[in-house]
């Protein structure tokens, strides 16, 4: 039976814009890959284009194997990666600053991951009115092999 191995919901919104996930000790390899129209994956980094979103949240999720699907989220986005630390944060940047989340170590070094990562935009009629408009993704790893 797959189970979830190890999650961490990152505290720090990611404020104006998230740029991505990227291996820790390898993050400028984020800038070599075009995000395309929301995702794309690359060697130790993972790009996305959440420009529509000025406040990210990301929770983090370690499986043994791939993950029960998950329903109700905007959108839905899997692919391989792989990571040379094995530790990962998000990171964003606005008028040439760059902000980090906190890191999510997945334990192995060098390692093939299957990524897959949901997106959930929250609304008026759904939450109140102080966390409207923050972004809720959900980033969920597992051995490729």
């Amino acid at each position: 039976m797959t189970e979830i191995i190890a999650e961490l919901l990152d505290q720090q919104e990611i404020l104006k814009y998230l740029t991505g996930i990227a291996d820790v000790e390898e993050e400028s390899g984020i800038y070599d890959i075009d995000p395309g129209g929301w995702i794309n994956a690359g060697e130790n980094a993972i790009a996305i284009n959440e420009r529509r979103s000025e406040r990210c949240l990301i929770k983090y999720e370690l499986w043994n194997g791939q993950p029960p699907p998950l329903g109700s989220w905007d959108r839905t986005w899997s692919g391989d990666v792989r990571f040379a630390s094995g530790r990962v944060f998000a990171l964003s940047d606005y008028d040439g600053d760059t902000t980090y989340g906190e890191a999510f170590d997945l334990g192995r070094r060098d390692t093939l991951w299957r990524v897959s990562i949901h997106r959930k935009a929250l609304a008026h009629e759904d939450f109140t009115p102080d966390i409207v408009g923050v972004t809720l993704l959900k980033a969920r790893f597992w051995p490729a092999a």
